[in-house]
């Protein structure tokens, strides 16, 4: 596999008579707005079925909205096609999360549209289409994963998602030509779906990814996480707070129960003579859904990627996220699968938008690096 991509630069010598023409050309080029130098690519909404997610129990809507960027020489350039990356968001979140500007960051650099506008122009990367996909269930999140009380999100995610894409727009419609990235929540769904679908995508960059496996905030250590397994309503649930809520996020996709309601799933710990103790097979459920522990199975799955790489700040704040990336790669360098792991001094969002941030700077090229465009 190919992991560079040369740049080729000439040079020409001008003597002093013709330097005058040059400089006054580059002084309009410069001087002239970005917006008239080039097209910008454009966004736009879809609402896509999924099949997948028909038979839930969680009252979840099985048409989904759907971001989709296109380059700027997508309404010209007829007859070409392009490379897709799929981008999933985190709990909580929808497309707006890379669809809206982010926390005081302009439209030029806090958005993708705005990122991709930019990154084409500057040569940084080349045109790609870019599919947002809304997967955030009532309990905040999909975690990307085949459930039978939320629906099969892997499904629509790898089957009626790029199905879609692939019929409406000119894509590159092989794997070869689609990567899957995500942050978070998202991260987790890249690598999980990635794992298990090299036949659907190629390539695969998951920030911060959540839940890799247990550790830290996601164990017995975090007095908050398991407060969590007291709950036996709704209410309870959304009073607790952020892990009252990811417990019975994640317990909705890793260990549904379409019988067990309000909550439609089983916790992975149980009170035990007032001692808490793995619950199964939740406990195991919610472990065999960890990258971490279904990497050995899937050896040869990630073995087929030609890209894999995932990054986690230092300073994240979801405390399990590190120790788990960096097991992770553990794992995966064992196991003997090419893959790239970078740990960077940054919280779980801080480095990811503007133009130093890591979209820009890492993810888009790194897809554009490895993703055949012709």
């Amino acid at each position: 596999m190919n992991q560079t991509k040369l740049r080729n630069i000439t040079t020409s010598r001008f003597t002093r008579a013709s330097a005058l023409p040059f400089l006054l050309l580059a002084f309009c080029f410069f001087a002239a707005p970005m917006h008239a130098l080039s097209q910008e690519g454009r966004l736009v909404r879809e609402k896509v079925h999924g099949a997948s997610l028909e038979r839930n129990v969680t009252g979840e809507e099985t048409d989904r909205q759907v971001s989709v960027y296109l380059p700027p020489g997508y309404d010209t350039a007829t007859s070409k096609r392009y490379p897709v990356v799929y981008l999933l968001h985190g709990i909580g979140d929808t497309d707006g999360e890379f669809t809206s500007a982010w926390k005081g960051q302009t439209d030029a650099w806090g958005t993708i549209r705005g990122l991709m506008n930019n990154g084409v122009a500057e040569g940084r990367f080349g045109e790609m289409i870019v599919v947002m996909p809304d997967q955030r269930t009532k309990m905040m999140g999909s975690f990307y994963t085949n459930s039978a009380a939320t629906g099969n999100w892997e499904d629509f995610t790898a089957r009626d998602l790029v199905n879609y894409i692939d019929k409406k727009y000119r894509t590159l419609a092989r794997a070869e030509s689609r990567g899957l990235a995500g942050h978070s929540m998202g991260g987790h769904g890249a690598i999980k779906v990635g794992m298990k679908h090299p036949e659907v995508f190629s390539v695969v960059y998951a920030m911060n990814p959540a839940v890799l496996g247990w550790g830290q905030d996601v164990s017995l250590d975090n007095p908050a996480f398991v407060a969590a397994f007291k709950m036996g309503t709704l209410e309870e649930v959304f009073r607790g707070g952020i892990y009252s809520i990811g417990a019975l996020c994640v317990a909705q996709a890793f260990s549904p129960n379409p019988q067990r309601a309000p909550l439609y799933a089983e916790l992975p710990y149980k009170y035990v003579d007032g001692k808490l103790q793995p619950n199964e097979p939740a406990y195991s459920q919610w472990t065999e859904n960890m990258p971490l522990y279904m990497a050995a199975a899937h050896k040869a799955n990630l073995s087929k990627l030609r890209g894999l790489r995932f990054d986690t700040g230092w300073e994240d704040e979801f405390t399990h996220i590190p120790p788990t990336t960096r097991a992770f790669a553990r794992k995966l360098t064992e196991l003997g699968v090419e893959h790239t792991f970078e740990e960077y001094n940054g919280d779980h969002r801080n480095r990811m938008w503007g133009r130093t941030g890591r979209l820009y700077t890492e993810v888009l090229p790194y897809f554009w690096l490895l993703l055949d465009s012709k």
